[in-house]
C-alpha cells in the first residue's frame, strides 16, 4: 500500500510540471552569466551576481551607506 502511494505521489508530481516548463528552466540554467564552478569560492555582488571570489573586489554594504 505504502509503494502504491509514493508511486501515486511521484507520477503526480512529474506530472505537475509541463514539459515546456521544464525546458524554459533548463534554457535558464545553462544561460547563467560568469558562471562559477560549484567547488570554487564565489561571492554576489550588489546587484545579486554570483562572481568567483575576490577579496579586493568584495561590496560592503554597510560601508557604502555610511554605517
Amino acid at each position: 500500500m505504502k509503494a502504491a502511494f509514493c508511486l501515486a505521489a511521484f507520477v503526480s508530481v512529474a506530472l505537475g510540471v509541463t514539459v515546456q516548463e521544464h525546458q524554459d528552466f533548463i534554457k535558464r540554467q545553462t544561460n547563467v552569466q560568469n558562471q562559477v564552478q560549484a567547488n570554487a569560492a564565489a561571492m554576489t555582488d550588489q546587484n545579486g551576481n554570483v562572481l568567483p571570489f575576490d577579496a579586493k573586489n568584495v561590496y560592503l554594504d554597510m560601508k557604502a551607506k555610511g554605517l
